[in-house]
């Protein structure tokens, strides 16, 4: 990770646990939050980016598809992540 990088992320993470204290969240979308923070970094934080379901779960213990869905919804309700549900064609 170069330093840009590690500067955009240090700040990413702040912000993010700053927001925790008066916008809380569950342990699994603090989970996929800090995944797709992740995988955002490095993609150099383009502005959009797909992540499948598959890769999602795998990276966290037990999480089902439900759970995911429930913890990605809190996400979005919560102005943490903007989410687009592409096309059973993509």
């Amino acid at each position: 990770m170069d330093r840009k990088n590690k500067i955009d992320m240090e700040k990413q993470l702040s912000e993010f646990y700053s927001t925790l204290d008066y916008k809380p969240i569950s342990a699994n979308a603090i989970s996929i939050y800090l995944i797709l923070l992740q995988i955002d970094c490095k993609t150099e934080w383009l502005t959009e980016f797909k992540v499948t379901n598959t890769i999602l779960m795998s990276k966290i213990k037990g999480l089902n598809i439900s759970a995911l869905q429930r913890a990605r919804n809190e996400l979005i309700n919560n102005d943490y992540i903007l989410y687009k549900k592409r096309s059973k064609s993509e």
